[in-house]
């Protein structure tokens, strides 16, 4: 009957399935990191999204005479483009300041990513700007 030391030894001289493990406990934390970067990427993406979508509004903005708030948010609404994880949620505030009107014009970006490892994953930005909306002499 061999000694307990004998079996030890055998085995840890054996290499056999050594890649397969290694493979089995890398692999998910490499599969982590891919779903965080493209998560990311996703959300960085949306997020300039809505930047673009505010500023192409104001453009459009600043050349409607006296646009009132329910044309500028539709104007948002036809501007945007659809998320590809989480939603928009677009919104129009009329300002009057000491030297004219303006429009404070803003969408919050509300990132969801869906997939089983990073189901909690939920993250927001805003993308705003303030345009001066004029009248055009008739």
């Amino acid at each position: 009957m061999r000694s307990v030391s004998q079996h030890l030894k055998r085995f840890r001289g054996n290499q056999d399935g050594a890649t397969a493990i290694e493979a089995a406990v890398v692999f998910p934390l490499l599969m982590i990191c891919l779903f965080g970067v493209v998560g990311m990427g996703s959300f960085m993406y949306g997020g300039h999204q809505a930047q673009r979508t505010v500023e192409e509004t104001a453009r459009q903005a600043r050349v409607i005479n006296s646009p009132t708030q329910t044309q500028l948010e539709t104007l948002m609404i036809q501007n945007v483009k659809p998320a590809l994880f989480g939603t928009y949620e677009p919104s129009v505030r009329l300002i009057t300041q000491f030297d004219g009107d303006y429009a404070e014009l803003m969408i919050t970006y509300n990132f969801k990513f869906d997939l089983p490892i990073l189901d909690n994953l939920q993250l927001k930005s805003n993308a705003s700007t303030q345009v001066k909306l004029r009248e055009m002499p008739t």
